[in-house]
C-alpha cells in the first residue's frame, strides 16, 4: 500500500510556520512500538553521535517532529492505534516531542523514549518517561500482533526539472554521507531499502507512504510551499550538526573547507532557482500472530 504521490490535503501548519515568515491482536490489542525519527548515524563507537545535541540540533529535531505531522495529515502513526493503547516504546526519542504529544493524545499508555542523551524536558505527562541506552544494541520489544513503524529522511536531493546541476553541491552531499556511512558502518540509505528490510525481518501487514517533500518555497501549490519552508528550516538548523563531524573527523577535510562546503550547500538550498525535494518515507508493519504460538 505505498503512496508516492503527496496527499490531497494536509494538516495546516502552525502559527510559527516557517511559510509565515518567509516569502522568497495482538497478544495485547493496541500495542505499538514506534522507532520514529531514529538517529542513523551513530558513530564508529558506542554512545557516540556524529551530530551534536546543542540546542541548534534541538530545535532542529523539533522542525522534523512538527514536519513529519503535517506529511502525515497532523498524525503521529501511520500504523492504526487501539483506544486503549498499553506500552509504547519511541526508539531514538531526541527532544522526546512525539513521546510527549504521544502520551497526552492517549493517556492509557506507558510510553517511554529512549536515546543516547537526557535532552528531554524535566515536566511530562505522569504516563510518560525518558531512558538513556544505545538502540544499536539488541531490542527485543515485539510482541506478536503488535505494530513497529519508522520514518525516514532520504540524504539524496532531486529534483525534477534538471535545477540540481551533476557539480553542485548537493550532489556531492550525497556521495559525502555514502563516505561517512562506509567509515562508521552504518548507512544512511535507510530511506531506500526500508521495504526489504521490513520484508526481510519477517513482518507483515507492511503499509508505505512515499511523499517527495520540496526544499524551499518554489512550489505555486500552498500546501507544498509550507511543506518546503518547514523542510528547508529543518535543513538549514541541522546541516552544520549534521555534516561537520562527518566532513573533519571521519573523511579528513580541513575545518575551513567544511565550512566553505557547507556555505555551498546552504545556499543551493536557498536558492529559489533550484527546485529541489527529498523524499520522506513512512512504514509501518506488523509482528507476525503465528510467532505468539512459537514463543509458547
Amino acid at each position: 500500500m505505498s503512496d508516492s504521490k503527496s496527499p490531497k490535503s494536509a494538516g495546516t501548519a502552525s502559527p510559527k510556520s516557517p511559510a509565515a515568515a518567509s516569502s522568497p491482536g495482538a497478544a495485547e490489542p493496541g500495542n505499538i512500538a514506534v522507532p520514529i525519527e531514529v538517529d542513523t548515524a551513530d558513530a564508529e563507537s558506542t554512545y557516540a553521535s556524529s551530530a551534536p545535541n546543542d540546542e541548534r540540533q534541538q530545535e532542529a529535531e523539533d522542525l522534523s517532529h512538527e514536519m513529519y505531522k503535517i506529511v502525515l495529515d497532523n498524525k503521529l502513526t501511520l500504523a492504526p492505534v487501539a483506544d486503549n493503547v498499553q506500552r509504547v516504546l519511541d526508539l531514538g526519542c531526541g527532544t522526546g516531542a512525539w513521546a510527549i504529544e504521544f502520551a497526552d493524545e492517549h493517556p492509557s499508555a506507558e510510553v517511554i523514549g529512549v536515546d543516547l542523551s537526557p535532552i528531554q524536558p524535566p515536566f511530562v505527562p505522569p504516563n510518560c518517561k525518558f531512558e538513556v541506552d544505545d538502540i544499536t544494541k539488541d531490542f527485543t520489544h515485539l510482541k506478536p500482533g503488535v505494530w513497529v513503524e519508522h520514518g525516514e529522511y532520504s540524504s539524496i536531493a532531486r529534483s525534477e526539472d534538471g535545477t540540481i546541476k551533476p557539480d553542485a553541491a548537493l550532489v556531492q552531499w550525497v556521495e559525502v554521507f555514502k563516505q561517512v556511512g562506509a567509515q562508521t558502518g552504518k548507512t544512511f540509505g535507510i530511506c531506500e531499502t526500508m521495504p526489504d528490510v521490513f520484508r526481510d525481518a519477517g513482518y507483515v501487514n507492511i503499509r508505505e507512504r512515499r511523499i517527495k517533500v520540496p526544499i524551499g518555497t518554489w512550489p505555486k501549490d500552498p500546501t507544498l510551499k509550507s511543506w518546503g519552508a518547514w523542510n528547508r528550516q529543518f535543513l538549514l538548523q541541522g546541516l552544520e550538526g549534521f555534516s561537520i563531524r562527518g566532513l573533519t573527523e571521519l573523511l579528513g577535510w580541513g575545518y575551513e573547507d567544511a565550512q566553505l562546503y557547507i556555505m555551498n550547500v546552504r545556499k543551493e538550498l536557498t536558492d529559489p532557482k533550484i527546485h529541489s525535494y527529498v523524499e520522506l518515507a513512512f512504514m509501518a508493519a506488523q509482528k507476525p500472530l503465528e510467532d505468539a504460538e512459537a514463543e509458547t
